[in-house]
């Protein structure tokens, strides 16, 4: 009898994921939401890792500084490995051998990521960064932010999550659509400042094409310049988000306002943005966020209340109707490091003498 088990897209893939930050921790989490086995390699010194994407992974502390400990990867690694991530400073796993010229060799069918910052060559390629360093020099930091006042950078998703872990796992996926082709990995070189370069082309473009983007930084449509792309204050001191840009919904807008639009300025006047944002503040102002929910509900007015980040865990998306991704219901949010040392060890051949021996040798934690 066929078995009735759901496969997921990514079902039969193996993932090693060296242990790092926030980026590469994200892409290991996708992978292993859509199916794929997930073996993170934690620090040999690492007794707490505080990591919280680690769902759906297991975990291997290996000393890597080693030459036995080193040879334990190789192993995983060619044993059966689909993909290696890997989120170090340029020349990292060279150093340890472990180096693309090396693992790619030893296994042809490997896809190696390295993901940084800054890429692997550059003035910047050796020096750490975090989400606001790579927005800053992808120049997108310039563009957010209020008039006269400093840019503002967003939470880390832009560069770190968007540019960074997920470029990813795009090229990842097309590196396995790739292989099925050629039969052979690739190396996969993501700049966390080149990702969020690519996404953001459309304002470069806008921006080069003299189009959206012609004013100073706040003074656009869609960099809080324009009263109709802006978040109001209400009564009860909550939000209230407005994007009525297309001249439609603008109309509406100013329906559910009480507004009469023969009385106002025309939309795209920015000389009297300024004026009209004074006056939508006064607006929004007499009502609580529930009630202006209520008149905006069902409209096409693009008017949302701003809610509070809830404490439900994101599903995983996208939702593929027939192999959707999974998510566990008994969640561990931090992963022990070498949890599964012993487990992963016995899958890949090695026996529990030798097991016993690398504890002896202090190259592995369990």
């Amino acid at each position: 009898m066929a078995s009735t088990k759901r496969l997921l897209p990514l079902d039969g893939i193996k993932v090693i994921e060296m242990a790092g930050l926030a980026p590469a921790p994200f892409a290991g989490m996708v992978l292993a939401d859509f199916g794929a086995s997930v073996i993170r390699i934690d620090k040999f010194t690492l007794k707490t890792n505080m990591d919280i994407l680690s769902r759906n992974k297991r975990s291997i502390s290996i000393n890597l500084k080693s030459p036995i400990g080193t040879s334990i990867l190789k192993r995983l690694i060619c044993y059966d490995t689909d993909i290696l991530i890997e989120p170090f400073r340029p020349g990292v796993m060279e150093k340890l051998g472990l180096g693309p010229d090396i693992l790619c060799n030893l296994n042809e069918k490997l896809i190696y990521v390295r993901l940084t910052g800054f890429g692997q060559e550059g003035k910047f390629s050796n020096i750490a960064g975090h989400d606001i360093n790579y927005l800053a020099v992808s120049g997108i930091l310039s563009l957010l932010g209020r008039k006269n006042e400093n840019p503002m950078f967003p939470l880390n998703i832009l560069a770190d999550f968007a540019g960074g872990g997920l470029i990813s796992v795009l090229g990842i996926l097309l590196a396995l659509i790739e292989r099925l082709k050629s039969g052979k990995g690739q190396v996969i070189d993501v700049a966390m400042v080149d990702g969020v370069k690519y996404l953001s082309t459309y304002p470069y473009l806008m921006k080069l094409t003299n189009q959206m983007w012609t004013k100073p930084r706040g003074e656009n449509i869609l960099d809080g310049g324009a009263h109709f792309y802006e978040v109001y204050k209400t009564k009860d001191n909550k939000f209230m988000a407005v994007g009525a840009i297309e001249p439609q919904f603008y109309a509406e807008l100013l329906k559910r306002l009480n507004l009469d639009a023969n009385l106002l300025p025309f939309q795209l006047d920015s000389s009297k943005w300024n004026n009209m944002k004074q006056l939508f503040t006064n607006i929004f102002k007499t009502k609580t966020q529930e009630e202006w929910t209520q008149i905006f509900y069902k409209s096409d007015a693009c008017v949302t209340p701003v809610y509070e980040l809830n404490y439900k865990i994101p599903e995983p998306t996208p939702k593929l109707l027939r192999t959707s991704g999974k998510l566990i219901n008994n969640i561990k949010y931090f992963l022990k490091p070498g949890e599964h040392s012993r487990e992963i060890l016995k899958e890949y051949g090695y026996s529990e003498n030798e097991i016993k021996e690398f504890q002896l040798k202090i190259l592995l934690m369990d």
